[in-house]
């Protein structure tokens, strides 16, 4: 029962943060370089979901992190470190999650400090702040895209480019085999972070959230809105990851 209760708060907290953490893009002065392609991870417009519901109650007994997982995840990310080109950015996600350092909220604490700096334009403390999560998390999405955004307002185009790209690699991954507009087309992601990464990279506001489940799975479905267009609709989430994760130890 400890375990389900702790669940469910948690993912409230997950939901809260990500609610208050949702900023305007910030627009730059004549000094600063243009605004990059719609293409290109940078923050979408003010969003402001509602809270999500609580999850469905975790197993009694979450599964165990592994070890050997995080010497596994370590070479793997070492070797994609000196290989760009080849990188398999799904499968270093899904190696993250299974080592002991995997935490389903972290991302979502990491979150508004990041976004935070980039409505402030403190790019200097953005990029120190988006390295230290990476530092612990190399796949964490909103940080690659802060740390890109902050070293190319810095001018270091070297920097930058290679955030874009991890950026651009991981969001690709969360997007492959499927296109996000039914739960049998969900896209899989390990952390609620994830998600509003997926949504500021299409340069969309979300409008909503709430929680379904279909054929013994747990989707997060995300209304959003193109602020273009002003079209809403839904994007699917697999949420299962996350979810079994509560209560690891």
């Amino acid at each position: 029962m400890r375990h389900k209760t702790l669940a469910a708060a948690l993912l409230v907290l997950a939901s809260a943060v990500a609610a208050a953490a949702q900023t305007p893009q910030p627009q730059p002065t004549p000094q600063q370089p243009p605004p990059v392609p719609k293409s290109s991870p940078t923050p979408a417009p003010s969003q402001t979901p509602t809270p999500a519901p609580s999850p469905a109650p975790a197993p009694s007994k979450a599964p165990q992190a592994n070890p050997e997982a995080k010497r596994r995840y370590d070479a793997m990310l070492e070797a994609a470190k000196k290989a760009e080109g080849a990188v398999d950015y799904k499968a270093l996600r899904m190696a993250y999650f299974e080592t002991p350092d995997y935490n389903p909220l972290e991302g979502m604490m990491n979150y508004r400090g990041l976004w935070g700096l980039v409505m402030q334009q403190n790019w200097a403390e953005a990029s120190k702040q988006a390295e230290a999560v990476l530092a612990r998390n190399y796949v964490d999405i909103n940080a690659h895209m802060v740390a890109f955004i902050a070293h190319r307002q810095q001018g270091d185009e070297a920097k930058a480019a290679l955030h874009r790209r991890w950026a651009d690699g991981l969001l690709a991954s969360v997007k492959s085999g499927g296109d996000g507009k039914s739960p049998a087309t969900a896209w899989h992601v390990i952390s609620i972070s994830e998600e509003y990464a997926v949504i500021r990279s299409m340069n969309l506001r979300a409008a909503g959230q709430s929680l379904t489940h279909a054929d013994g799975h747990a989707y997060d479905v995300m209304k959003v809105v193109d602020p273009q267009t002003k079209t809403e609709f839904s994007l699917f989430f697999n949420v299962d990851k996350p979810f079994s994760a509560y209560g690891r130890k």
